[in-house]
């Protein structure tokens, strides 16, 4: 069978290593541009570009994949699968693929379709999440139904960890289920689009916190949007990001007002209060509070604010 993989961040990983070690023939991997930089400004490449170099498989990246079916036909793929590509694709590509484009998709659909669906699932406080083979239509994460796998959240679990989870039992869920489906022995089922639910995409200012939110609400953002963009809020004017926290029923006053008890530092919320455990000044390390506290005295009557 000759795949066709498109991909682009480290959730594609696992799935496209799934393909290549279970012996699936990917005669082609395709993903975004590069646009990652490091410190010195040099350009990175995507993770899947760099397993697919590592592996010795062609990788091709296009602005607009729409645009280069002809590139696609040459590969003459009999399925392709995409994985946190990043682009809608157009009627003509999806006609490529002997078998149709399927795509892993990190929610139990129709839930939370749409570019975030993993933050989306820890930002409502979900419990229980999981993996989606759908048939990739003209719509956003619309296509119908081919095989599901739930997968717990824990309360310890950020975006990052949860991500991970799901990418691996993307990856299993997939290798069981395109035999199956290219030998016809998997009955799509349709989406309730009634029950349908979008996500957004996800950009920096969504990090900043809102402490007359509820301490639950809160602590969710802040696993959500840990390893990126990072919960933060202002200290003295200055961000002072926030990575990992825990939640208390207590309160110290107005929202916003810093309390330090046995150095422990507790935040104040809408209701209940948050206590942070990593905490991180623009330009320095990322430190526990203890250590952050140590350095930093905070005057009795101190907040965080929105800037």
């Amino acid at each position: 069978m000759r795949v066709v993989f498109m991909g682009t961040p480290e959730f594609a990983v696992p799935v496209l290593d799934a393909l290549v070690s279970n012996g699936f023939h990917v005669v082609g991997v395709i993903s975004q541009p590069d646009r990652e930089k490091d410190k010195k400004g040099n350009l990175l490449p995507t993770p899947v570009k760099t397993y697919a170099l590592s592996h010795g498989l062609t990788c091709l990246q296009f602005d607009k994949v729409s645009d280069h079916t002809e590139e696609l036909r040459v590969l003459a793929p009999d399925v392709a699968i995409t994985a946190a590509y990043g682009q809608l694709l157009r009627a003509d590509v999806l006609t490529v693929p002997k078998y149709g484009i399927l795509n892993v998709h990190a929610s139990l659909l129709p839930k939370y379709r749409g570019s975030s669906p993993i933050q989306s699932a820890i930002l409502c406080g979900e419990t229980v999440t999981g993996v989606t083979l759908m048939k990739t239509e003209l719509g956003m994460d619309t296509g119908d139904m081919l095989a599901v796998c739930e997968v717990p959240i824990l309360p310890t679990d950020t975006a990052g960890s949860l991500s991970e989870k799901l990418s691996k039992a993307g990856a299993e869920l997939l290798i069981r289920s395109l035999p199956e489906y290219v030998a016809g022995k998997i009955r799509p089922i349709a989406q309730d689009d009634a029950q349908a639910t979008y996500c957004k995409k996800i950009g920096k200012s969504d990090g900043l916190i809102d402490w007359t939110m509820n301490a639950q609400e809160i602590f969710c953002k802040i696993r959500a949007y840990n390893p990126w963009p990072i919960a933060y809020s202002f200290y003295n004017g200055v961000p002072f990001k926030i990575y990992a926290a825990e939640e208390t029923d207590e309160s110290f006053g107005a929202a916003g007002k810093i309390c330090v008890v046995n150095q422990k530092m507790y935040v104040s919320c809408g209701k209940g209060s948050l206590c942070p455990i990593l905490v991180q000044l623009p330009g320095k390390k990322v430190l526990p509070v203890a250590d952050f506290l140590r350095g930093h005295k905070i005057p009795q009557g101190s907040v965080l604010n929105n800037g």
